[in-house]
């Protein structure tokens, strides 16, 4: 079925990366979620108010709530393929988190609407009555929010769309709901205890974490998460594969929204080579980049002296020396300047982003051991942190 309408209403539909083809996938999973949405938000409040069960109205509730979700999906994803223009130069992307965040808080809304009224329930009681009619309405409820769940989690996987994850996500924590609300209503042909209000409380706190999943899954990304480690390598070893690239650092990834990328990074390149021949190499790199992971991307030279033996040598034993004192820092752009009383080693250290070791202490120890190579010696140490 998930195929029968992808082919069907989605022209090129294998390209994904494309922003057409991919607010096509997006309004096709918003437009299928919010009937179905309504239908069974129709149908659980009048079977609801038929046989007085709170717990079958907070579940229509929950539908309407989630109607209303997807209406902001839909506009959230007509919003992100805007073009940039003078106050958005980056584009509007991130739109797209901010429905999820919407999202959240539409969750929130319905958890706390139906805990208050579990609450009045289990403080008045009424009678639940059972029927055969709200048992089939609510089986029927699974079926089609399981399905909404496959729907949206396969597209937006397909998509990488957070806001279609998120979706999926509340569909299938409103399957877990529905089935507590069968329970109730089964129990009720066997039993007179009042545990509609308690069933009620349950699907609440069920929907309450729900709204917390969403909020945190686009909260993340607004504050500026780190890029995935998948595509830091595939880029990383993507630059390192052309001929005048012989070290990759100072890595920064921007995320302003799926296929919206901005890229930037330093390329140390042969200070003996010619540089006009390695600038066009460096154009070809930002050029494919934008081909290849959407990115754009803007490259800084360092040119490295390759072929001094003393720099080569110092540059391994510096290497070596910070590799022992953590083996998760790293070095670059490492050179030495020559003077008439001292020799100075200029390089930079990259921290993890969470390394809290005192710049100071770890300058001063590192001066202390390279004096041991030579008194002469000297460090210009430039303290940098890792944004990948």
């Amino acid at each position: 079925m998930i195929n029968f309408l992808v082919k069907k209403y989605i022209k090129n539909y294998n390209d994904v990366q494309d922003a057409t083809v991919r607010e096509s996938y997006g309004t096709l999973c918003s437009i299928v979620s919010i009937i179905c949405n309504l239908i069974l938000c129709a149908f659980k409040f009048v079977i609801g108010f038929i046989s007085h069960s709170v717990s079958i109205q907070a579940d229509a509730f929950n539908n309407l709530s989630d109607a209303g979700s997807n209406i902001a999906t839909y506009f959230g994803f007509k919003l992100s393929t805007k073009h940039p223009d003078q106050d958005h130069p980056y584009g509007h992307g991130r739109a797209e988190y901010i429905t999820g965040l919407m999202i959240s808080f539409l969750i929130f809304l319905v958890a706390f609407s139906s805990f208050k009224e579990s609450l009045n329930k289990i403080i008045h009681p009424e009678p639940i009555i059972f029927s055969y009619l709200s048992l089939t309405v609510l089986v029927i409820s699974v079926l089609v929010k399981f399905w909404m769940g496959l729907l949206n989690k396969k597209i937006g996987k397909k998509i990488e769309s957070t806001s279609l994850l998120a979706a999926a996500s509340d569909s299938m924590n409103d399957v877990l709901s529905t089935l507590a609300t069968i329970f109730t209503l089964v129990m009720a042909a066997f039993s007179t205890l009042p545990i509609d209000g308690y069933i009620g409380l349950v699907v609440s706190l069920i929907v309450f974490k729900a709204g917390m999943g969403v909020f945190q899954d686009t909260v993340s990304p607004l504050l500026g998460r780190a890029p995935d480690p998948e595509l830091v390598k595939e880029i990383y070893h993507y630059v390192m594969s052309f001929k005048s690239v012989i070290g990759v650092h100072d890595m920064i990834v921007h995320d302003y929204g799926p296929s919206r990328l901005f890229v930037s990074l330093h390329a140390e390149v042969p200070s003996d080579r010619d540089f006009i021949e390695i600038h066009d190499e460096i154009d070809l790199i930002e050029r494919n980049m934008l081909k290849k992971f959407h990115a754009l991307t803007t490259i800084h030279m360092d040119p490295v002296d390759i072929n001094d033996e003393l720099t080569n040598d110092l540059r391994q034993k510096t290497k070596k020396l910070i590799s022992s004192i953590n083996q998760d820092y790293t070095i670059h752009d490492f050179r030495i300047v020559h003077g008439p009383t001292h020799t100075n080693l200029i390089f930079d250290i990259v921290l993890p982003a969470e390394d809290h070791t005192n710049e100071k202490v770890l300058k001063q120890t590192i001066e202390n051991e390279v004096k041991k190579w030579d008194e002469n010696y000297f460090t210009v140490i430039q303290i940098d942190r890792s944004f990948i």
